[in-house]
């Protein structure tokens, strides 16, 4: 790419002014007009003025004319300097992108073993090889003219300077490269041809991958170094190394003369001590020594045993894993082979990993023998394994024993394993605290912080299962590798699981036989794993980093290794899981500690926490817990009543009588209660206990369902607690969450605040509140409404009829009748009627209670209401027999 940069401007001498004629002109023609008018000599003196302003002027512009001509010179030398320095930068900027695209030899070779730029070379493509380092063109056109006639151009030499910069851009030091598919002939010295010559040969391995090509070496004692090289070696007479395969042929040649090269040879070196020429370009030449070769022929070896890029040959049908060795350092693990074990390491070259795989291609024993040796010579501070199994939970049964497994999780238990993973984002932030406190930028710079594997069988059924954990997979791929978090992720159908999003943070991609081509694709790049046999279980193609592929056998690991493996980790602490233990279905009250009224425990598993639930009735508001039969309704009741000393209403009498007296409310089934009550009866209950609620007063209630007669009771309580209730319908009207209704849950387990509860068990039953009863107190005779055959023991005496005529000494007829006659009748101790017979006697009633105690009995709220019209409202009378109206309200009658 051409690079243009323009001069300069060039300096220029500034144009001398003007004589200044019509200046010195005008004093002298002033002064003779002046004289002609005046007549006077003296004026004739103004004509001096004209030359010496003529002078004056002269003098100002020559000083003017030096000032522009400085000013141009050092705007010439600052713009020069920004053009030289612009040079410079672009000369750099060149050389670094010549020696990216082309490093040399000795780059080449300190390439580690598991660079993914390696043997990437396309079929078709130039074998670029560095002979050395000379001129080239720079790219850099230096644009503009500077006139040489010009004398400020000549006073600062500003052409010379120009053609100076023009001629350093123009050249650039880089690497003098060729395409070694034409063939490489050194001549020259032996020494010097041979040491530039293995810099040639090297670079030519480097870029053509042992799969791609055989190398045939001449059979002498000076290529002896290439014995280990990984591409098929074949030793011929002569003194060419030549590379012959696949879409490529390379020769590089070593004589004394041109004359003795291969025809195959059309690039011809000159090598000497002091330089090297390559036709008509001089260089440095870029040799290598022997011992460089070698070094560089160990590492290739290396990177082919990393990558797995071998020609094809047996590879063994079966491994066992302790045939294996064990690896240390990071999460290296021994559990693959080809001609030689394969070395995988999590932290190096994940940090993740995914494994494809169809049913009966081995992914479950691979995934065994993973974990077998990543476990194998490690403790539990350094690593721990969470194993989530979609398929049944059998897979990972033989790593249940291992003291680094954490837990197994499985599609049996769906709300465990939503718990369990919902608890991995507590992890995480857990542990970016940990590092943050130690100042650490990731686990690599921390103590202290283990590393914790999770590995996923069956991961797209998992995400059938439970679909929202996708984002949460994505949140560990991304931060996993600074916080010492690891996922190996397997799966039946990859490239429908395995979305980009997660798939570009996997260096680790492992593909077993799939029967689709997409699938394999999808791993690993290529549609190998297409083809692998049916009867091949646990081979696989292996792709690292995005290197090149190589196919493997995955190791087995037998129940007597993993036995040993469980029996040597037993003595090790167990890992500490990434999450507290789910709630008990019993929970003693002892268990629950703290201040104010112990309901139970809540699971947060967002928090990695288990904390107690209590109830500060002036702080937390009233209580209302919703359950169906079977709950742990009741149980809740007495649990609050226990601690609270107070009993637990059950009975709409007793609570219309508890709602009469100060103190704490528990009432049980209060939507039973208020539906044996009338319309009145429960606006006067709702009015009365919606009163005590907003007073802070200490309320705890329960019922079955959120019925019309609590519709302004619900809203009152803060506090609330769903317990299992049958219909989800049900479970949403009492203000919960539809995707949490469980109508499995256990007596006394329910939801807070749209978080799991578990209720505590009362340590005992709380007694029952009975209502109030009183004795007809002595006085004026009572009067009775009801058709009680006997009436009570406290009633004695004559008695009479509503209506009914006396005798007495205030008679004024023997007809005389009506209440009136009842009223001053003082020798009536009672006057009993039923409900016909008072209101037939109208107002009598009326007149009556004013001074005398009204017994009910046997008569409901209806028909009293017939004949007390402006009586206060009625206690549920079907309650209890007998009632007494005394002192403007309503009491039971013992």
């Amino acid at each position: 790419m051409q690079t243009r940069i323009d001069l300069p401007r060039p300096p220029t001498d500034p144009e001398p002014s003007p004589f200044p004629l019509l200046a010195s002109l005008a004093p002298v023609l002033g002064a003779g007009a002046l004289w002609l008018v005046l007549q006077t000599p003296t004026v004739l003196v103004f004509a001096l003025l004209g030359p010496i302003i003529a002078v004056a002027s002269m003098g100002d512009g020559r000083r003017t004319r030096r000032k522009r001509r400085k000013r141009e010179a050092e705007r010439w030398r600052v713009e020069l300097a920004a053009v030289a320095d612009r040079i410079d930068a672009a000369l750099d900027e060149r050389r670094a992108e010549l020696l990216a695209a082309h490093p040399g030899p000795r780059a080449v070779a300190a390439r580690p073993p598991h660079d993914p730029h390696r043997w990437r070379r396309a079929a078709d493509a130039p074998v670029p090889v560095v002979l050395g380092a000379g001129p080239l063109p720079s790219g850099v056109a230096v644009e503009g003219t500077v006139p040489a006639t010009d004398p400020a151009v000549q006073r600062l030499d500003a052409a010379a300077a120009a053609e100076r910069l023009r001629s350093a851009a123009a050249i650039v030091d880089g690497p003098v490269v060729v395409d070694a598919r034409e063939g490489i002939g050194i001549v020259g010295p032996p020494l010097v041809a041979l040491a530039l010559a293995r810099s040639a040969v090297i670079q030519v391995v480097d870029a053509v991958p042992p799969d791609a090509a055989e190398a045939i070496v001449p059979d002498d004692p000076a290529w002896d170094w290439l014995d280990d090289l990984p591409h098929p070696l074949h030793r011929e007479p002569g003194s060419a190394v030549r590379l012959v395969g696949d879409g490529v042929e390379v020769t590089v040649a070593v004589a004394e003369h041109a004359s003795q090269l291969p025809r195959e040879c059309r690039i011809v070196v000159h090598a000497a001590l002091d330089g090297a020429r390559v036709g008509e370009r001089s260089c440095a030449p870029a040799a290598i020594s022997e011992r460089e070769a070698l070094a560089a022929v160990e590492t290739l070896a290396g990177a082919a045993a990393h990558a797995g890029i071998r020609r094809e040959g047996s590879l063994p049908s079966h491994v066992d894993l302790d045939a294996l060795p064990v690896a240390s350092g990071g999460l290296a693990a021994v559990f693959l082979a080809d001609e030689a074990p394969i070395e995988l390491d999590l932290v190096r070259d994940g940090p993740h990993a995914v494994v494809g795989g169809t049913t009966g291609s081995g992914k479950s024993e691979l995934l065994i023998a993973w974990v077998a040796a990543i476990a194998a010579g490690r403790e539990t501070s350094d690593v721990s394994f969470l194993l989530v199994d979609f398929k049944g939970g059998a897979s990972f049964a033989p790593l249940l024993g291992l003291a680094h497994c954490v837990g197994v999780m499985t599609d049996l238990d769906e709300a465990g394993a939503r718990r369990a993973i919902e608890s991995l984002r507590a992890e995480l932030r857990r542990r970016e605290r940990l590092l943050a406190a130690q100042g650490a930028r990731s686990i690599e710079e921390a103590s202290g912080i283990s590393r914790l594997v999770i590995v996923v069988d069956e991961f797209a059924a998992m995400l059938h299962e439970l679909p929202d954990l996708h984002r949460l997979f994505v949140d560990l791929a991304a931060r996993g590798r600074s916080l010492g978090v690891h996922l190996v992720l397997c799966t039946q159908r990859p490239a429908e699981a395995v979305r980009d999003s997660l798939l570009a943070n996997c260096g680790i991609r492992i593909s077993l036989r799939v029967t689709d081509e997409h699938d394999a694709v999808a791993v690993t790049g290529g549609a190998e794993a297409a083809s692998i046999p049916l009867a091949a279980r646990g081979r696989c193609v292996v792709r690292v980093s995005g290197g090149a592929t190589r196919t493997a056998q995955a190791a087995l690991a037998s129940p007597e290794h993993l036995a040993a493996l469980v029996a040597a980790t037993a003595g090790q602490s167990r890992a500490a899981r990434p999450w507290r233990e789910p709630l008990p279905e019993s929970l003693p009250l002892a268990a629950i500690e703290g201040e104010g009224i112990r309901l139970g425990l809540v699971d947060r598993p967002s928090e990695q926490l288990v904390a107690p639930v209590l109830w500060r009735p002036t702080v937390d508001g009233p209580l209302l817990a919703i359950g169906g039969a079977a709950s742990g309704r009741t149980s809740l009741a007495d649990l609050v009543a226990g601690q609270l000393g107070t009993p637990v209403v059950d009975r709409e009498d007793a609570l219309w009588d508890a709602l009469q007296q100060p103190g704490p409310l528990v009432v049980d089934d209060l939507d039973l209660q208020l539906a044996r009550l009338t319309d009145e009866q429960q606006a006067t209950v709702a009015q009365a206990i919606a009163r005590r609620m907003r007073e802070s007063a200490p309320v705890a209630l329960t019922a079955r369902r959120v019925s019309t007669a609590m519709g302004q009771l619900a809203p009152l309580a803060e506090l609330r607690i769903l317990l299992r209730i049958a219909s989800r319908q049900e479970h949403i009207v009492a203000g919960g969450d539809g995707h949490l209704h469980d109508a499995s849950l256990p007596p006394g387990a329910g939801w807070l605040r749209d978080e799991r509860v578990q209720l505590a068990l009362p340590e005992g039953v709380a007694p029952r509140r009975e209502p109030r009863a009183v004795t007809l107190p002595r006085g004026p005779a009572a009067v009775v409404l009801g058709v009680g055959a006997q009436l009570p023991a406290a009633l004695s005496g004559p008695a009479a009829r509503p209506g009914q005529a006396r005798t007495g000494p205030d008679r004024t007829g023997p007809d005389r009748t009506g209440p009136d006659r009842v009223g001053r009748d003082d020798a009536a101790g009672l006057v009993v009627g039923t409900v016909a017979e008072w209101e037939a006697a109208w107002g009598e009633l009326d007149r009556l209670r004013a001074d005398r105690p009204v017994v009910v009995l046997g008569v409901d709220e209806r028909q009293l209401r017939q004949v007390l019209r402006h009586a206060p409202p009625p206690p549920p009378m079907r309650a209890a027999p007998a009632w007494v109206l005394l002192e403007g309200r309503f009491e039971r009658l013992r």
